[in-house]
């Protein structure tokens, strides 16, 4: 407690560090709490685990309780994040902070993809810091909710992500939006020198503290390395799950789409596992967060959403099912474990590829990677030239096995091919098609497209567009009556037999003839009387096929006891005209 007192902070703050487990200041907070007391415009980087945030959040809240602020003024703290879990965290941390150590200070958190109203109605309390998402913080800025003219300190904490180029624009709008007198502060674990050369036209003569030595990753967390093929990775978390079983373990998948189904075969694999990436909503992501925190699921799947920033208790093992490329994110997400001191392990899955980069990640990082082998349920540690050796055939035997799957595709498209091309018909099924008169492309506005023929200009084609036009003619009356008594007529190749010739002899018993015929000497009259036949003659419907050959009615059943049958265009009188009706009819003989 004296050493944070040195420092220049209250005792209520020091004594209240001192109950979170500090027994002095950490590297970083020995060189950041005096120059924010100062109001100092700050660059901050230190390794994860380390600090950082009781190192600007303590001298920054005694400095705004120090103030004598009225209620109704703005917030004398923003605190801007690159994700909704860890604006939440920071402002759990500030509450607990300003609790322990009896401030009067209100704590506002404001995050993106919730309602804008009920955060607004947050902001009208006044609340003294206010931390949030920077998107939303922009929004609320804009829109003229959340004023910065009285603000003290503006603090981008990972700044290094709130910078990256598709973010930045807001970044230096919401820096920009802070009064002159406003100290401005960068904290992270990896702050480019891209990052500052951007912002420093815009600081007044910043300090830049970067903590070296913190035995975080070069001490406290393990680096494990296992070659592992990219498919064998997930039940290689079975495995390692049965050889360990760690207290709670984070893995770590680049793309954010492979995190629903890894943790959906995890879990099928009797892992108690969850899962949280971007595309979550935030109550379903808190939920799972939470769960893990209190070990309920041991198991926490995620991008590199939750690389930055968290600080979740008792974390044992951190997993990479794959290597990022650059060498901030493995830092970022070997941190999540060994912090405040406590011990960890980060284990990597790598192919040849992969191993190439983590060696250049172990160098520039100052620790190394322990080469490591998962056989039959035990860890074993061969030498580095074995482990090497071992890695390096199983590589060329995995890129054997790719090359001759390959291989056997390609022998086997070729087989194909040649089949096809050997084929006395390849190539001449579409040089024999006739020409044809292609549909109108345009739809109609009235009534559907009319119907296309094919050209053919000889008797034969002529002939066989007659007999099909006749034929649908026929079926559709027959449809439209349901008097259908044989299947449709079906053409043959070349052959011009007469109508007559083709007609149908079958005999139909009378109890199943048509019961709509007209009386005798009367003419038809109904649907029937409507089916003309070609050429303008009477109609010959279903009524008009019992008729004799002269045109009368049949005066009764005919000698066999059956009713003739016949196409309902072909059943003409002898002499072309059709069927005189009766006297009573009062219309005209002839059609």
């Amino acid at each position: 407690m004296d050493e944070f007192l040195r420092l220049g902070l209250s005792e209520p703050l020091a004594g209240a560090l001192t109950s979170f487990g500090f027994e002095g200041p950490t590297p970083v907070q020995e060189a950041t709490i005096p120059l924010v007391l100062e109001r100092r415009d700050a660059f901050v980087q230190s390794e994860t685990g380390t600090g950082k945030t009781f190192a600007y959040l303590a001298p920054a809240m005694q400095v705004a309780a120090s103030a004598g602020r009225k209620k109704s003024s703005d917030p004398a703290i923003i605190v801007a994040a690159p994700t909704q879990e860890l604006a939440v965290q920071i402002g759990r941390e500030a509450d607990r902070l300003a609790a322990a150590a009896g401030l009067d200070l209100r704590v506002a958190v404001v995050l993106g993809g919730t309602s804008l109203d009920k955060q607004v109605a947050k902001l009208r309390d006044r609340p003294d810091i206010v931390v949030g998402t920077l998107g939303r913080l922009s929004d609320l800025i804009a829109l003229g909710r959340l004023r910065a003219a009285a603000l003290s300190f503006l603090v981008l904490d990972e700044a290094d992500r709130l910078l990256a180029p598709e973010t930045s624009a807001q970044a230096l709008g919401l820096i920009k939006a802070a009064p002159k007198k406003c100290s401005r502060i960068f904290v992270s674990a990896t702050l480019p020198e891209r990052v500052r050369r951007e912002i420093r036209p815009l600081l007044d003569d910043p300090s830049e503290i970067a903590v070296r030595g913190d035995p975080v990753l070069a001490g406290d967390i393990e680096h494990w390395c296992f070659y592992c093929d990219s498919r064998k990775r997930l039940d290689f978390v079975r495995r390692m799950e049965a050889a360990l079983h760690p207290e709670r373990c984070l893995v770590f998948i680049s793309q954010a789409a492979r995190v629903p189904g890894s943790a959906e075969r995890l879990a099928a694999y009797g892992l108690p596992v969850g899962a949280i990436h971007a595309s979550m909503e935030k109550e379903t992501r808190r939920v799972a967060l939470e769960r893990f925190a209190k070990g309920e699921i041991r198991y926490l799947v995620t991008s590199d959403l939750g690389a930055r920033g968290l600080d979740i208790p008792a974390v044992s093992h951190i997993i990479s099912l794959d290597l990022p490329e650059e060498y901030t994110i493995y830092t970022h997400r070997a941190g999540r474990t060994g912090r405040a001191g406590a011990k960890g392990v980060s284990v990597v899955l790598a192919d040849g590829v992969e191993l190439a980069r983590a060696s250049k990640i172990a160098v520039r990082g100052g620790f190394v990677f322990r080469c490591k082998v998962l056989e039959t349920g035990m860890l074993l540690e061969p030498s580095t030239d074995d482990f090497f050796a071992a890695a390096a055939a199983a590589e060329e035997e995995r890129i054997a096995a790719k090359a001759s799957r390959l291989d056997a595709v390609g022998r086997r498209g070729g087989r194909d091919r040649q089949t096809r091309e050997a084929s006395p018909s390849y190539g001449e099924g579409r040089q024999r098609q006739p020409p044809r008169l292609d549909a109108p492309t345009q739809p109609r506005k009235n009534g559907p497209a009319p119907r296309v023929y094919r050209v053919d200009d000889s008797d034969e084609g002529k002939g066989r567009a007659y007999r099909a036009r006749s034929e649908e003619r026929r079926m559709q009356s027959e449809a439209a009556h349901g008097t259908s008594q044989r299947a449709p007529r079906q053409e043959s190749d070349g052959s011009r037999d007469s109508s007559h010739a083709r007609a149908s002899h079958e005999r139909v018993p009378q109890a199943h003839a048509p019961q709509n015929r007209a009386p005798h000497g009367t003419a038809p009259r109904g649907p029937a009387s409507r089916d003309r036949a070609p050429q303008g003659r009477a109609p010959q419907g279903p009524a008009a096929r019992g008729r004799s050959p002269q045109g009368r009615s049949p005066q009764g059943p005919s000698p066999h006891g059956r009713a003739p049958h016949g196409s309902s265009f072909h059943d003409r009188s002898p002499q072309g005209r059709a069927p005189r009706r009766g006297p009573d009819d009062g219309r005209s003989t002839r059609s």
